[in-house]
């Protein structure tokens, strides 16, 4: 692949160009090497101990190396409604706690309290039409002291939304709407953990709206007193099949869901110094009818804030079918992680170094995510992420892995992303049988591995 994440509109604030060349030049190759351990990325001595000076130099930091990704969703902006998907996920480090010592700034207690690591809260851009990733528009890396006190220490419930570490979902909206153009609607996406009143209190506005998943039951304003109340009383509007991935304990299947929705005032908890005491919302409940649910298993439940004015069964499916995207700022988590990029098993010596290694990588990652996402959007042309001489060696694999029967063939046209990425999933082992499902991100980032290896062993033999 070309510099299809590293391209000239890649640019961070940086001492001088050599550095953005090497910056460029790493981060190519991780997409080439589908990895990000340092001593995999090269077998030269001298692009490894430039790709380490890279990540001590102090010059610049991962927060630099951020703001290239954000010019470039800005750059790749296509649309003027946005779903902006948002959520944390842990790198845990326990193998080097030792390593990175108890003084390392950058590093602290993760979920478990001896566990050395750091988080990530990256914003996700995703167009809802074209199922497009669009890039991030806001992360924030961040770690946990040693030693600090618990909430109930601190006082947790007392203290001011913006001291809190939870109020980074309301940070990544803000930075969000700062960055996005004006004229770009943005629905904020959330799970559960993002049901802050603060923030249906200080985010939305004419252009910028929250859908949240409930957490817990709300007080709300009228006979009923509380949200959940009002639902079990609130009629179902109508119903709608939603397909739903497998996963460890839930069978890949269709579900139909049974859907209800009603407006309500929330109210906000008394202990809060907020400028709506009471703010108005759409709630809807997204069910799974008994009829689908398989044996020993919890059916689909979701009750989801809105500030999108749900009118009608249609509105509210349609917020189901973007709430139903959340999944992708998941499987980017899982591209980065073990079975991806491996960014936790780097032997990196300290936290600054890890967190602009990661910096890089939630970049690199959104390359893989493109290529799966493309065979949604099959008519999306290749916009010039494989050269010429690529698509000569692809079109060579593709005559060999094909099939004779017309299951078998490559069912795209050649002019676009989703012919190549049926290839490069066949190369990483998918079957290419639509009966089977399409191929998943790992599938399709092995197959990105194996891809550069044989075309690297093509270019040896050729004789152009």
């Amino acid at each position: 692949m070309q510099n299809t994440c590293c391209s000239a509109i890649y640019t961070v604030k940086v001492p001088d160009v050599r550095i953005q060349k090497r910056i460029e030049f790493s981060m190519n190759k991780m997409l080439t090497l589908g990895s990000s351990i340092v001593n995999r990325l090269s077998s030269l001595h001298t692009e490894k101990i430039g790709f380490y000076r890279m990540l001590s130099n102090t010059r610049f930091s991962h927060d630099d190396l951020l703001e290239g990704s954000f010019k470039l969703c800005l750059s790749n902006m296509d649309t003027d409604h946005v779903l902006a998907i948002q959520d944390t996920t842990e790198f845990n480090y326990g193998g080097l706690k030792s390593k990175l010592g108890p003084d390392d700034p950058d590093i602290g207690p993760t979920g478990s309290s001896k566990i050395a690591g750091f988080f990530c809260h990256p914003m996700l851009i995703v167009n809802p039409i074209l199922n497009s990733l669009i890039g991030f528009s806001s992360v924030q890396i961040y770690n946990r002291t040693w030693g600090q006190p618990d909430k109930k220490e601190r006082k947790y419930n007392q203290i001011d939304i913006e001291e809190k570490e939870s109020y980074r979902w309301i940070k990544s909206s803000i930075e969000t709407k700062e960055l996005l153009p004006e004229n770009v609607k943005v629905t904020i996406i959330g799970d559960r953990e993002n049901d802050i009143y603060e923030d249906f209190d200080r985010v939305p506005d004419e252009r910028t709206n929250l859908l949240i998943r409930s957490r817990c039951d709300r007080n709300i304003v009228g006979e009923h007193k509380k949200l959940y109340n009002l639902l079990d009383n609130t009629i179902v509007a109508g119903s709608v099949e939603v397909e739903i991935t497998g996963q460890k304990n839930r069978k890949k299947r269709t579900a139909l869901i049974d859907v209800k929705f009603t407006k309500a005032k929330i109210c906000a908890p008394t202990r809060l110094n907020v400028s709506q005491k009471n703010i108005e919302i759409y709630v809807i409940e997204a069910t799974e009818n008994p009829s689908t649910i398989p044996t020993n298993e919890v059916g689909i439940s979701w009750k989801l804030l809105t500030t999108h004015k749900i009118e009608n069964l249609e509105k509210a499916i349609e917020c189901i079918n973007w709430y139903k995207k959340r999944w992708l700022i998941e499987e980017l988590f899982r591209v980065i992680k073990t079975k991806g990029f491996e960014i936790e098993s780097s032997q990196l010596g300290d936290g600054f170094k890890l967190k602009k290694l990661l910096a890089m990588t939630l970049e690199v990652a959104l390359q893989v995510m493109r290529l799966k996402l493309s065979l949604n959007e099959v008519n999306q042309k290749q916009d010039n992420l494989f050269n010429s001489n690529e698509i000569k060696f692809l079109e060579k694999v593709n005559r060999k892995i094909e099939g004779q029967t017309q299951k078998q063939k490559n069912p795209y046209n050649e002019q676009t992303l989703a012919w190549i990425t049926w290839i490069i999933a066949r190369i990483g082992g998918w079957t290419g049988y639509k009966s089977q499902g399409p191929p998943g991100y790992i599938t399709i980032k092995n197959g990105l591995d194996r891809y550069h290896q044989q075309y690297e062993g093509f270019l040896m033999f050729s004789d152009d």
